[in-house]
């Protein structure tokens, strides 16, 4: 029985299945890296030229050609940036099937645009996240109200008793100099009786002072869930948004150096923007900052200003830099120096999605041992 009739042959069938083939498809002699066939769905997708050359980096192409050269027996399943209009980045999805003949070797390359694909997940995903976020920011808000109203309540009744003891004092002094001027100068819980003065309302302002910065952190807290609650869009104060970040990191700050500096420009003008997320990139950026010091005497300097039509942000640390090998990869997704520490490698790549949303960029310089300097640039209101 025959299978085909008439002046159909099997390599004709065989190239119209590969020229209506429903993605792009290439042939290729690997031997050679020569392309041998394209489709009709490849030659729309390179706008009729064959220079694949064009369309990669210049290390992913290389590494591409390998791969095509390489597969001999095993399909091969991966994903490749290349370059889309306007030198903007995208995402290939494609395939690579080896064909094994008496006298020859081929390789069918079939690929497709996952870039929008890829782009409405990662949408998706956020979104879902953000929902998320949003439901347990409600629930840690009733939390924290709880929680705020029982410290506040302690804080208050502290300062009452401090008043009272303060008042105590005034008369225990008088009694503590009596004493003095007729035995001498002696000590007071191990304080001398002629500094006792100095001493003992020194203290006690300090206890006021710490017991308000209870409070403070507290009220900071609050109004940092709560503005992740309230709408996606407002105008945002830059400066506020970080004095109040710096006051809820005081104790991180703290705990890595002993030079941390805030120099802000007076009257910035407003952004358009989620406050909530830009306080999220603000706090991920100043704790990259802090964890990148090899001491307590090497410093972090946050400070803000106008540059044309944009304001910045520009945390500068003293750190230990980031090498050279590693900087083009700074922005990927998953990419992270700090796994064995629980890092997860999104902080950089978010970071640089959030800012993008408010229509900014993020410019990062580093070097190894001095320290880095990252600027965020923000559009603002006119």
């Amino acid at each position: 029985m025959k299978l085909f009739q008439g002046e159909a042959t099997l390599s004709e069938i065989l190239l119209k299945f590969i020229e209506s083939y429903s993605t792009p498809l290439i042939v290729f002699d690997p031997e050679r890296y020569e392309i041998l066939y394209l489709n009709e769905k490849a030659r729309e997708f390179l706008r009729d030229t064959s220079d694949l050359a064009a369309l990669f980096q210049e290390d992913e192409y290389i590494n591409f050609i390998k791969l095509i050269k390489d597969c001999h027996n095993i399909e091969e399943k991966r994903v490749i940036s290349f370059k889309k209009d306007g030198n903007t980045k995208g995402l290939l999805l494609f395939n690579l099937y080896p064909i094994a003949c008496d006298d020859c070797r081929l390789v069918i390359f079939t690929f497709s645009d996952i870039t929008e694909k890829i782009k409405h997940k990662e949408e998706k995903r956020r979104k879902n996240a953000q929902l998320i976020i949003q439901d347990k920011l409600k629930s840690i808000d009733l939390v924290t109200s709880s929680i705020s109203h029982e410290i506040n309540n302690i804080c208050n009744f502290m300062i009452n008793n401090l008043k009272i003891t303060f008042q105590a004092w005034n008369d225990v002094f008088n009694l503590i100099k009596e004493y003095e001027g007729e035995n001498g100068e002696f000590l007071v819980g191990g304080i001398s009786s002629s500094e006792v003065s100095i001493v003992i309302p020194r203290l006690m302002m300090s206890l006021i002072e710490g017991i308000n910065r209870i409070s403070d952190t507290i009220d900071d807290f609050k109004k940092y869930i709560r503005d992740g609650l309230r709408s996606e869009f407002s105008s945002i104060n830059v400066n506020e948004v970080i004095r109040r970040v710096v006051a809820i990191l005081n104790h991180h700050i703290f705990t890595y150096t002993e030079n941390f500096s805030i120099n802000l420009t007076n009257s910035l003008p407003e952004i358009k923007g989620n406050l909530q997320k830009l306080e999220q990139v603000i706090i991920n950026l100043l704790i990259n900052a802090l964890q990148s010091l090899p001491d307590r005497q090497r410093g972090v300097l946050i400070s803000t200003g106008l540059e044309g039509d944009r304001l910045y942000i520009e945390i500068h640390d003293e750190g230990i830099g980031i090498p050279k090998n590693i900087m083009p990869h700074i922005f990927e997704p998953f990419f992270s120096t700090k796994y064995s520490t629980g890092g997860s490698g999104l902080g950089l790549y978010l970071s640089k999605s959030i800012i993008e949303e408010f229509g900014g960029e993020i410019i990062i310089s580093s070097k190894e041992n001095k320290g880095t300097k990252i600027r965020v640039y923000l559009p603002y209101e006119s």
